[in-house]
């Protein structure tokens, strides 16, 4: 027994030689009885180029990378830990990463050696001189990169690297810009030093610019430019080069009175005026007092004649005060203090009345010679309102005769600020002399009492929080099981406290944080999905069956767009209550639970027929039995589901102490998808009426306009083409060349910069005088010409529908549709959804099959609960990239579900991101299900693809009310009964007596 006990602790404890065999290269000597080595098994939580942390514990070098995978944050590790005694530091002397399903799927699938080259979508981080990295891991030399792109640091790129061999360090063999567009006719709004900004949205700077000989850029400037993704600050594109098309004629207004203004707030004539003329943050309905003091140091005096508000103040924030010329000003701090409801005889400032001769009358404050203190002082504030106040008011109207400076002589001006507007306010303030204008900005920022409320009481620092003593006179322990996640690099240990919920006693709360090791820690993501709690007068309505009228009458109204959100959202709520008590009717009570090893089991009878249905991630409820008025219930998680046995994941110690005593179970609903849905709601309402309720057809310029090659309408030309066309994709991907499928160079506007910049802009050419192919043979003329429709755009941002019967070639069609896009419109980037994970797949599959992508030009992003083994082989490749939902979200082609589409939220995506959204069988999905993916679209240049049918089975809902009032009718159905989509014989009998702009069919047509 000894000797077995011996072998397990040599096993995980072990000398410093055995390691260092292991590793097959020799290390630092160790002192004996210094160090102890272990062997740990973690998750990567920081990581730059050349170190990490593990389970931000462990330091790691990149020497001690032993295997030839790139280790990413998130990526699981085994490592061999060096404990040093004296300083407990952590140190991993050899780290080996561990492969997931999805990558050894994909190797068994492709079978690339490690030395072949491979795919990467990152961002420049650093650059020096002839060279720079990307995603601060993939070295890359200034000759990889392709002809006419000049990188620079936070551009967007998409590489074919190779990883070293016998080393860590990988280095890029080619480098492209990941997007890129030519933008034409458009103004640069702003240039400051070298950098500038065009259309308010384009970022350039002059170091790395691009231009004609002799061309200087100035705003106003209209121009042409060719433009790449890149991330600069809060600009999404940056300028490569730009040709002149218009100068401005003349310096724009603005630009002039940008000019005057800097010299009227210039000190002039030896005046010497306060700088710091900022109220600062005023709450409403108080007031503050400042001290705007001059002097004048000069030999010769200055008269100052008036003192004035330039503009209209419209809320009579500002108004002056003079002070008895024996009086002094002690008081050096602000004072806030309430408004006196009568202060009109105070408001003595009259504002300006522009007249046609451009005169104007002002009330004008009194000045008053001083010499005691000077101007650094820069104010004085004082209370308002007081018995006591130091300040003498007076109403003025006219100057009166002290307004002259002498040399040496100092004076100044009270201005008090009274809270009224909340907001920001900015006025300026004349100082009239003789012979010269001097100029002061007076500022405030008025908060309500609400904002005050709320505003921050300190600046914000990183806290531990600290365990609260828990209650008394608990009736129910609830002991929580929570994953620990990796947010960033930056860990979220366990947490405990007490807290109060409603609807029970006092109820303790103990937290035990727990490793979920795989696709949970690997995908990192923030949770900041506001929770949309279902009303409580909204559950009463439906228990006691309560006419719901009465909460929501909005329910018996036709929807429009100001009742748009409020409708679907309780239409939500009443599915969410339903689904709840259907839940209910399936708890168990009296359950015991078997073990399998460390785990827990759950037999639920009816599981495979989806009665209940569970996945992974749900929370379930373990109550024990009553004991003395006492519970305690356990929340577990669901980690694993065969047929009818749920593993449940819990708190270790019940996991330990569990004696198989009979145990209640209630079931939850997962709210996750319905919180996207609520939130999707908020999102879309920037598309508008436009596009949700389209009335009318606004045709746009087309995006893409060619000449299609007709050799293919013949079914032998056509395959013919087809094959030679795949063919030459195939090796094209396989050489790693940068040549695409459409045109004859793959970045045409990224070519050589010549001396004659005309000729070069001509060479700049959007996708529009192209000889476009079909990579479809087989299509008939209406997919071809839904095809064309949807490339070409005209009346975006209203959805394109593309309906039909089932088996009538709509998915070919999307299918055809995302590559013509993808190929055609370097700058797009196309989401592609469907309602369930099966039609998802099968549009992947179908991608794949085509040959003609590239391998890091498409990604499969898969919802966290979906486990590997179900999905296809041919697909696991491309969900490997989409375990990451921030590398994700820069591929050119994403599919995912509609409900999973909305982790795009959670990452800060902005709307606009994609250009492109297709919604396979669009009929199956309910709207609100629909909208969180359109809710990621720009509402001005993005196109919208819906396919299905309408007269197929819509979406299923359970609840008869929500179906009652409408949630059962998908967006497909609805706009299909818009007038922009309806049937008319007369205008459209040729092309099926639909609008062939907006409605496309499969192979076959209705009836």
């Amino acid at each position: 027994m000894l000797s077995l006990a011996a072998k397990l602790v040599a096993f995980f404890w072990r000398t410093a030689d055995t390691p260092r065999e292991e590793a097959g290269r020799p290390e630092p000597e160790l002192a004996e009885g210094d160090t102890k080595l272990k062997t740990v098994r973690g998750v990567v939580t920081r990581y730059c180029s050349d170190y990490g942390m593990i389970d931000d514990l462990i330091y790691f070098s990149s020497d001690a990378v032993t295997s030839r995978v790139l280790l990413n944050v998130g990526q699981e590790v085994i490592a061999v830990v060096e404990e040093n005694k004296v300083s407990n530091g952590l140190k991993a002397i050899r780290v080996e990463a561990v492969s997931d399903k999805w990558e050894d799927n994909s190797r068994n699938h492709d079978s690339p050696s490690d030395c072949s080259p491979q795919v990467l979508i990152g961002c420049v981080t650093s650059l020096v001189e002839g060279a720079g990295c990307i995603s601060q891991t993939t070295y890359f030399s200034l000759e990889s990169v392709c002809e006419g792109f000049e990188p620079c640091k936070g551009d967007w790129v998409e590489a074919e690297y190779r990883i070293r061999p016998g080393t860590w360090s990988s280095e890029a063999t080619s480098v492209k810009p990941l997007r890129y567009k030519r933008v034409d006719k458009v103004c640069i709004s702003s240039l400051c030093g070298r950098n500038g900004v065009i259309e308010e949205s384009i970022f350039f700077t002059l170091d790395s610019l691009k231009l004609p000989d002799g061309y200087i850029p100035r705003r106003g400037d209209v121009v042409n430019a060719v433009v790449v993704e890149s991330s600069q600050s809060c600009y999404l594109w940056r300028a490569l080069c730009m040709t002149l098309v218009k100068r401005r004629d003349a310096a724009p207004v603005h630009e002039a009175t940008h000019f005057y203004g800097t010299i009227l707030l210039k000190n002039k004539g030896d005046i010497e005026v306060t700088q710091m003329t900022h109220f600062g943050t005023l709450k409403e309905g108080r007031s503050k007092t400042m001290v705007i003091w001059i002097e004048n140091k000069g030999d010769i005096p200055q008269n100052l004649v008036s003192c004035k508000l330039a503009g209209w103040d419209k809320s009579k924030q500002f108004r002056f005060q003079m002070l008895d010329k024996d009086q002094m000003c002690p008081v050096v701090s602000f004072v806030s203090v309430p408004e006196k409801e009568n202060s009109s005889d105070q408001n003595i400032n009259s504002l300006n009345s522009h007249t046609k001769n451009k005169t104007s009358q002002m009330s004008e404050s009194s000045l008053v010679n001083n010499r005691g203190i000077s101007p650094g002082d820069c104010t004085c504030k004082g209370e308002n309102g007081e018995k006591d106040n130091i300040l003498s008011r007076k109403q003025m109207t006219e100057p009166e005769p002290g307004g002259l400076v002498p040399p040496g002589g100092k004076t100044f001006i009270v201005v008090i600020c009274d809270g009224k507007n909340p907001g920001r306010c900015k006025e300026l303030l004349l100082l009239c002399f003789s012979d010269f204008l001097i100029g002061r900005y007076l500022e405030v920022n008025v908060i309500s009492g609400e904002e005050s409320l709320i505003a921050a009481l300190e600046p914000f620092s990183w806290k531990k929080l600290k365990s609260s003593q828990a209650l008394t006179s608990a009736k129910t322990t609830v002991v929580v099981t929570t994953q620990k996640r990796y947010h960033k690099g930056n860990e979220c240990g366990s947490w405990s406290g007490s807290f109060i919920c409603e609807g029970k006693a006092d109820v303790h709360w103990q937290a035990v944080a727990t490793t979920w090791l795989g696709r949970n820690a690997r995908r990192q993501l923030p949770s900041f999905l506001p929770q949309y709690p279902i009303p409580d007068r909204l559950r009463k309505c439906v228990e006691q069956k309560i006419d719901i009228l009465t909460f929501q009458p909005l329910l018996a109204e036709l929807l429009n767009m100001s009742n748009y959100k409020e409708k679907f959202s309780t239409l939500l709520w009443l599915e969410e209550i339903y689904a709840e008590m259907e839940l209910k009717e399936y708890n168990m009570s009296g359950i015991i639970l078997r073990r399998n090893g460390d785990l827990l089991v759950l037999e639920v009878p009816g599981l495979a027929e989806g009665r209940p249905s569970l996945y992974a991630g749900d929370k379930l409820i373990l109550k024990t039995q009553e004991y003395n008025g006492h519970a305690i219930e356990y929340i577990s998680y669901v980690t694993e589901i065969h047929e009818e046995d749920v593993t449940l994941k819990i708190n270790p110690e019940f996991e330990q102490a569990y004696n198989f005593e009979p145990m209640d179970v209630e079931f939850t609903y997962n709210r996750t998808t319905s919180r996207r849905c609520h939130f999707a709601l908020e999102q879309v309402i920037h598309l508008g009426v436009k596009v949700l309720f389209p009335e009318e057809v606004i045709l746009q310029s087309p995006q893409v306009t060619g000449n299609w090659n007709h050799a293919q309408d013949t079914k032998s030309n056509g395959q013919s083409t087809s094959k030679k066309t795949r063919k030459t994709m195939t090796d094209q991907a396989e050489r790693g060349t940068k040549e695409r499928r459409v045109g004859d160079k793959d970045l045409p506007a990224l070519a050589p910069f010549t001396a004659e910049m005309s000729d070069w802009a001509d060479e700049i050419q959007t996708p529009k005088s192209r000889k476009m192919e079909f990579f479809n043979p087989v299509l008939n003329e209406n997919q071809k010409l839904a095809v064309k429709r949807i490339l070409s755009g005209d009346c975006r941002p209203l959805p394109y529908i593309l309906f039909g019967p089932p088996g009538t070639g709509k998915t070919v069609t999307i299918i055809e549709a995302v590559l013509q896009v993808h190929f055609a419109l370097p700058d797009s980037r196309i989401l592609v959804c469907a309602p369930s994970n099966s039609a998802a797949d099968l549009v992947c599959l179908r991608l794949h099959e085509s040959k003609v992508l590239q391998p890091a030009a498409m990604v499969r992003v898969n919802a966290t609960c979906r486990f590997e083994e179900i999905v296809i082989d041919a697909v696991k490749p491309y969900c490997r990239d989409g375990e990451d939902i921030w590398k994700a979200s820069r591929f050119r082609i994403i599919i995912t579900t509609c409900s999973t589409s909305g982790l795009f939220y959670q990452i800060g995506v902005r709307v606009g991101h994609f250009t492109h959204v297709f919604v396979d069988e669009a009929g199956q999905a309910s709207e609100p299900e629909c909208l969180i993916p359109l809710g990621l679209m720009s509402d001005i240049s993005g196109q919208i693809v819906l396919a299905g049918d309408p007269m197929q089975l819509g979406p299923v809902i359970k609840s008869r009310l929500a179906m009652a009032y409408g949630l059962n009718v998908s967006l497909l159905e609805r706009l299909m009964s818009r007038p922009a989509y309806q049937r008319d014989e007369n205008a459209f009998g040729a092309c099926g007596a639909h609008n062939p702009l907006l409605i496309g069919t499969g192979c076959a047509k209705r009836p």
